[in-house]
């Protein structure tokens, strides 16, 4: 029984460290949304800028996955410790 207690306090621990993780991404993701939505992409300046926006774009797909990610092991932790 106190192997099931320490397992199941591990897994939570586990949820908790995820939720947080998503929740992050998710409130940089929301501002990144919201820059990328203000910036002028036809604007022609320094290369540096053009090539910021592409990596903008490639990190909210990071972001959007890595929070798929989390609230996925969330929902695998859940899942084992409704099994213990």
């Amino acid at each position: 029984m106190a192997k099931t207690n320490k397992l199941e306090k591990a897994y939570q621990q586990m949820i908790d460290w995820n939720l947080y993780r998503a929740e992050q991404n998710g409130e940089s993701l929301t501002k990144l949304t919201k820059i990328l939505s203000e910036l002028d992409r036809d604007l022609e300046g320094d290369e540096t800028y053009a090539k910021d926006i592409v990596d903008l774009d490639s990190l909210k797909i990071i972001y959007e996955t890595s929070i798929r990610n989390f609230e996925g092991q969330v929902d695998k932790y859940r899942q084992l410790i409704s099994e213990l």
